[in-house]
């Protein structure tokens, strides 16, 4: 079968860029989503849900940065989704992933918990995407299943499962490829991923996706907050990033499975990095 080539996303219009006040050509920016463009100082994103995409612009214009910078949304008038689109300062800094300073990213990663605590805008319902469902499954909100290679570990983490009794409030769930660091500025925060889970959940995931992903080391979990719980709310941050590979590896079809972020080769890799943190948590 021949290879189709990708069809380069299509950039937001004149019309979109002067509802934000913006001018200029837009650039595509490699990483995150795809879809993503640079326009002077502003980056645009598709919206991916008008109602979530408006109360994410809100909290974050909201927020107070104590040890961290943060981008801010621009609005058109008093909306922040035109024509399918967000916008957004364009923060300096850049990602580092492998051998990054996931240390101070653990610390980041409270800092910026401890600033949504009081946020008091009540979630929205979250559109049902992959992510929705492992993270319902990880928590026991909805039955849980799965039938790719992780099957047989994924049955002993659900085993080891303990009530949590952790107050929840709303928290970042993908903080690990979401800081920005510039030598000068302190780390910046973007894309925030709402979740209502306890306060720790934010940094146990950063914890499990740094040592699931980029080659760092359990000496992290000394860092993550609500050590009382420490292991259940690891546990569970385990459990939805090897759910969320299991749902896309099973739903590809076969030909998809050979590469990418959810190639049967990718998620197999996963698995055995997770093996030092199925052992700490007695699986």
């Amino acid at each position: 079968m021949a290879s189709v080539a990708p069809v380069e996303p299509r950039p937001p219009s004149r019309a979109v860029l002067s509802a934000f006040g913006l001018s200029g050509e837009p650039v595509l920016l490699a990483g995150g989503q795809g879809g993503t463009f640079a326009v002077g100082d502003a980056v645009l994103k598709p919206s991916t849900d008008a109602v979530l995409d408006e109360w994410t612009a809100r909290v974050t214009t909201d927020l107070t940065p104590d040890g961290f910078r943060v981008a801010r949304p621009l609005a058109a008038g008093t909306a922040h989704v035109v024509d399918g689109w967000t916008a957004w300062e364009r923060v300096a800094g850049e990602h580092r992933l492998h051998g990054g300073p996931w240390r101070d990213a653990v610390a980041v990663a409270d800092r910026f918990t401890a600033a949504l605590r009081a946020v008091d805008r009540p979630l929205p319902e979250l559109p049902d995407t992959v992510w929705k469902q492992a993270d319902r499954m990880a928590w026991d909100e909805t039955p849980a299943h799965w039938r790719g290679p992780g099957a047989v570990v994924l049955d002993r983490l659900q085993a080891l499962k303990r009530p949590v009794s952790a107050a929840e409030q709303l928290v970042h769930g993908d903080l690990a490829g979401n800081l920005l660091w510039q030598p000068t500025l302190p780390p910046a925060v973007i894309d925030l991923t709402p979740y209502r889970r306890p306060a720790g959940y934010a940094s146990a995931l950063l914890v499990v996706d740094a040592v699931l992903s980029y080659g760092a080391g359990l000496d992290l979990l000394d860092l993550v907050a609500d050590p009382v719980q420490l292991d259940q709310v690891v546990l569970r941050a385990l459990l939805f990033r090897l759910i969320t590979d299991d749902l896309f590896l099973c739903g590809l079809p076969r030909e998809e499975r050979t590469s990418g972020r959810w190639g049967e080769r990718e998620v197999r890799e996963r698995l055995v990095h997770a093996r030092p943190l199925v052992t700490f948590l007695g699986g």
